[in-house]
């Protein structure tokens, strides 16, 4: 893929930064109405209110706006350019992904917007409300410069990425799999690490059974659930091997009926991440092969497989798009620098289906999932600005290359 844009050049990719720039405080403006909304996953109506605020951003760049609805989680949003309403049968989009959920419950304590200048701080001010309002702004950057003519655009908003996607990830998959390519808006880091990879999470939960008794009268081999448990736990352990980025934590214990009883149940949750689909699938097996080796007379142990997010494999055609964002970041004087993350996102879905995508392109910040998140205030029009540059320029070089009809590959 070659890089650059004869569609997109340098005097309108720079016009489109002072843009952005230009309009930082309403950008502020909109990710403050987004932030002092709670929207923890589990409240419908605060993540319903956010979506209202999207739908209003959304309406107003002429996107057609299609809700979701769902019962127990605030209802999915997907906003359509006019192009991308009438995608011709075969035809490719480009698609921006980002959630409307955060982890902190209402009565958290960590509600505040506050903005210090050189950063802001605030419950999902970089995971990632600010990661969509730069997505929208670049999105209205491009309409701005006509850059938007010719390229369609769907922009998935959902509500419960923060607990697994498992209620959007059909959505998230079957739109990736019309599109050429995916930006994913999650928080970029505070020298412009952008994502090409992350591992693959599988949850197990190991489940050991004994017999129960009188802890005082047995003077031989308990059948000990407890017992039996922590020898699964040191297996599982063992399976830990950083050369291959395999990550086993048997991180959630209980079991056991009280001091003087031999336990009859003993249960652990454990958390597996991986960087290959290969690796995911021989760790399962390895866990699960040692349920049928119990090392307590008396015992048993079962292991179910709770399935997560599959790995995003760095690969070729995620490099190629990012080599448009670091020679975008490289005109526009916006850091730009390679990242592989060991947390997970619905970017791992999108890659899942075999299109190409970069998660990372929200702005600079970090502390999220805590009450220090913050963001560096002068990196959301930056990343808006960068982000909007990069999708032109790879939509123009895979137009030019014939790739956005057929296969979504790179």
């Amino acid at each position: 893929m070659t890089v650059g844009s004869r569609g997109l050049n340098s005097r309108t990719a720079q016009s489109i930064l002072r843009w952005t720039r230009e309009r930082e405080p309403e950008m502020l403006a909109l990710l403050e109405r987004l932030v002092r909304i709670n929207s923890y996953t589990a409240n419908k109506a605060g993540t319903d209110a956010v979506g209202a605020v999207l739908r209003e951003a959304m309406t107003g760049l002429g996107f057609g706006v299609q809700v979701v609805p769902q019962a127990d989680a605030g209802d999915h949003l997907i906003a359509r350019c006019p192009g991308a309403r009438r995608l011709a049968p075969g035809q490719r989009q480009v698609l921006f992904c980002g959630h409307m959920d955060t982890v902190f419950p209402p009565d958290s304590g960590f509600d505040a917007f506050v903005n210090q200048g050189d950063r802001v701080t605030g419950p999902g001010v970089i995971d990632m409300k600010g990661g969509l309002v730069a997505g929208i702004y670049a999105l209205a950057a491009l309409a701005a410069h006509g850059q938007l003519e010719g390229m369609p655009v769907a922009f998935v908003f959902n509500s419960d990425e923060e607990t697994g996607s498992y209620r959007s990830r059909e959505l998230i998959m079957a739109e990736a799999a019309r599109s050429a390519f995916a930006f994913v808006f999650e928080c970029s880091g505070p020298g412009g690490e952008t994502t090409t990879g992350r591992k693959g999470k599988t949850t197990l939960r190991v489940r050991a059974t004994g017999r129960a008794g009188h802890a005082g009268n047995l003077g031989h081999a308990k059948p000990s659930a407890v017992l039996e448990l922590a020898h699964k736990t040191i297996a599982l352990e063992a399976l830990n091997d950083a050369a291959r980025g395999v990550s086993v934590n048997v991180g959630l214990v209980s079991g056991g009926v009280g001091p003087n009883t031999v336990a009859p149940r003993a249960e652990a949750t454990v958390e597996c991440r991986y960087r290959t689909a290969a690796d995911g699938e021989a760790l399962v097996a390895a866990a699960v092969a040692l349920a049928g080796r119990p090392e307590v007379p008396g015992t048993a142990v079962e292991v179910e497989v709770v399935p997560g997010r599959p790995p995003m494999e760095p690969g070729p055609a995620n490099r190629r798009l990012l080599e448009h964002v670091v020679a975008a970041g490289r005109e526009l004087d916006v850091p730009v620098a390679e990242d592989y993350r060991g947390g997970v996102s619905d970017a791992n879905y999108i890659a899942q289906v075999g299109t190409p995508v970069l998660d990372g392109l929200g702005p600079g910040g970090e502390r999220d999932h805590s009450p220090e998140e913050y963001m560096i205030t002068s990196t959301l029009a930056a990343r808006a600005a960068l982000a909007a540059v990069s999708a032109r320029r790879i939509w123009d070089a895979m137009t030019r290359e014939g790739r956005i009809s057929g296969g979504g590959a790179a």
